[in-house]
């Protein structure tokens, strides 16, 4: 997220920003005064670097992170792995990594750092990053010019980027609050989404139930339990006659005189009651045909 976070504004030329610093341009180079005698060119890319950099230890700091000591803007293995890269003439993160049994993390930013310095070209994709410095003795010259480059980009740019680097700090955090609020939803959608499946699924197979056991009852492969039979209330006489005359002594669904039943609408096992409004006559064969079920 660094990466995209810085790439997606590139940070404009700080020439004009501390005009006064510069001297003439050359070569897209940002040359500077002197300090301590020594010549310091700063360029586009450097500044960049440095500023990513910064944005980095930042974020890591607002999360609690171990990050650098602020008196050292270099990794404590700055200086061993630009001796390592040089020595084996080959800029890898992993070489790093295994080196020292350092983290990922910790690796790649030592490589944008001995990018800064010039130590490192720039990344291309799947192709190794270039070694620059081909000997020790140039690397001695570098490394000894590096905290000059590094002082001054603190002392002289930095201050006129602290506006800059604060926002894209914050941006970083805004746009994982909103990771994170998304990773959260889609999190409870899932859980509701398979809550509901399984309540459709349950309503299912207790339908299934019902449906099977009243089947099993008409075929007589299972008998109603005794408790349950026990335990219905029967009809009372007065409500008997009030469906009799109701439904005029004949079966509601053929009309049939032979054989007739008191059935419950909302059957029984259902909590269907014996009231007038839930009882009905029947033949013996249009009840036997009705399902156990509400409707």
């Amino acid at each position: 997220m660094f990466s995209k976070l810085f790439s997606r504004n590139k940070i404009e030329s700080t020439k004009s920003e501390v005009n006064s610093d510069f001297t003439e341009q050359h070569d897209d180079e940002k040359e500077v005064k002197s300090i301590d005698k020594n010549e310091i060119r700063l360029t586009d890319n450097e500044i960049d670097k440095f500023i990513e950099i910064e944005i980095q230890n930042r974020i890591l700091k607002t999360e609690g992170q171990e990050i650098l000591n602020e008196e050292i803007r270099f990794d404590p293995l700055f200086k061993e792995s630009a001796i390592l890269i040089v020595a084996n003439q080959q800029g890898s993160t992993s070489l790093i990594q295994r080196k020292f049994s350092i983290g990922y993390n910790r690796a790649g930013r030592i490589v944008d750092q001995l990018e800064v310095a010039g130590i490192l070209g720039p990344f291309e994709g799947s192709k190794a990053r270039e070694v620059l410095v081909k000997n020790t003795h140039d690397l001695e010259i570098i490394l000894e010019g590096k905290s000059y480059k590094e002082n001054y980009f603190y002392e002289k740019i930095l201050p006129y980027k602290i506006d800059f680097i604060q926002s894209k700090v914050d941006e970083y955090f805004r746009n994982k609050e909103i990771e994170l609020e998304n990773e959260l939803k889609e999190t409870l959608r899932q859980q509701l989404l398979q809550e509901q499946k399984e309540k459709i699924e349950k309503q299912k197979i207790n339908q299934l139930k019902e449906q099977l056991r009243y089947e099993m009852l008409q075929s007589g492969l299972i008998i109603e339990d005794i408790e349950e039979m026990n335990s219905r209330e029967p009809i009372p006489q007065e409500i008997q006659d009030r469906v009799w005359n109701r439904d005029g002594g004949k079966c509601v669904k053929c009309g049939s005189r032979e054989k007739l039943e008191f059935d419950h609408i909302i059957p029984f096992s259902k909590g269907g009651s014996n009231s007038y409004r839930n009882l009905q006559l029947l033949c013996e064969k249009c009840n036997r045909q009705k399902s156990n079920k509400i409707g």
